[in-house]
C-alpha cells in the first residue's frame, strides 16, 4: 500500500511450473507440521520506506506487529496495520482444505491449515510456502514493492492431477501497529473499484485497496472477534484482537 493508493494484492497463477530451490533457510514438515514450533519461526519483508509484512511459518498471527500490510502512511513513520492476513481454502475433488491457521481466545485452533504445509523457505528474503493438498502442490509467495506500501501475494500450482480452486478471505484492520483492535460496532466503508475493493476505515482515513488481477471479489463486513496473540500474553499485554472480514475472493 502507498500513501496515494495502498493495496494488498492476491494473484492466482493457474499453471504447472517449477522453480529452482536454493534457500539458506528451509523447513520441512518436522517444523511446519508442529504448531508450537512453526509459530515460533517468523518472517519479515520490507518496502524500504518503513512499511512491512510479517508473520509466522505456521500462518497464524502471534503478536500485534504481524500483518500482511503494515503501511508507513507518512514514511518512514505512521505505521498502521491495514491488512492482517489472507486465510485460504483450497477446493479439490469435492472436498475443502483450509490452509490458514488461527488461535482463538477460547483456546481453539481453527482452522489448522499448518498441517498442509509441506515446506517453508526463504527465496532470498521472500517467504515461500508449499502446501500439499491430495496429490497437488500449491506454492505461496509474499513480497512488497520497494518504495510503496504494496504487498503482493502470489499462488502457483506446481503439481495437480485434479482441478484445484482457491478461495481467499481477506481480514483487515486500521490501527497503529503498537495497538490492538476491539471493534465494538465499528463499520468501515467498502466500495467496489476495478479489480477489487477500496476500504475507508473511518471518515478522513487514507483509503486502501484489496485487488486481484485475475479473481472476482465479494465484499463482506463481518467482524471476527477474539483472535489470540500468544506472544502478547507472554509480554503481559492485551492478547486479543478483532479483524474485519472485508472481502472474499471466491473460487
Amino acid at each position: 500500500m502507498a500513501t496515494k493508493k495502498p493495496s494488498a494484492t492476491s494473484r492466482r497463477t493457474i499453471a504447472k511450473t517449477g522453480t529452482t530451490r536454493n534457500a539458506e533457510v528451509e523447513f520441512g514438515r518436522e517444523i511446519c507440521g508442529v504448531l508450537d514450533v512453526a509459530e515460533q519461526r517468523e518472517w519479515l519483508v520490507t518496502n524500504g520506506i518503513g512499511g512491512f509484512a510479517s508473520g509466522t511459518v505456521s500462518g497464524n498471527l502471534t503478536r500485534r506487529y504481524h500483518g500482511l500490510l503494515v503501511a508507513a502512511l507518512h514514511p518512514p513513520v505512521g505505521r498502521m496495520q491495514l491488512v492482517a492476513k489472507l486465510d485460504e481454502i483450497a477446493h479439490s475433488v469435492g472436498a475443502d482444505y483450509a490452509l490458514g491457521t488461527n488461535r482463538w481466545a477460547s483456546g481453539a485452533i481453527e482452522p489448522q491449515g499448518y498441517v498442509h504445509i509441506e515446506s517453508f523457505q526463504l527465496d532470498g528474503t521472500m517467504p515461500v510456502w508449499r502446501f500439499a493438498i491430495c496429490d497437488a502442490l500449491l506454492e505461496k509467495r509474499v513480497w512488497m514493492r520497494h518504495g510503496e506500501n504494496t504487498t503482493y501475494v502470489q499462488y502457483t500450482i506446481l503439481r495437480a492431477s485434479q482441478s484445484l480452486e482457491l478461495e481467499l478471505k481477506a481480514l483487515i484492520n486500521y490501527r497503529d501497529f503498537h495497538s490492538n483492535t476491539h471493534a465494538g460496532d465499528w463499520r468501515m466503508k467498502i466500495d467496489a473499484v476495478k479489480n477489487g475493493l477500496q476500504i475507508t476505515a473511518v471518515e478522513g482515513a487514507i483509503p486502501f485497496y484489496l485487488l486481484s488481477a485475475s479473481a472476482t471479489v465479494e465484499p463482506r463486513h463481518d467482524w471476527c472477534r477474539d483472535f489470540f496473540l500468544p506472544l502478547e500474553k507472554y509480554r503481559g499485554l492485551d492478547d486479543r484482537e478483532d479483524y474485519l472480514l472485508a472481502a472474499v475472493f471466491p473460487r
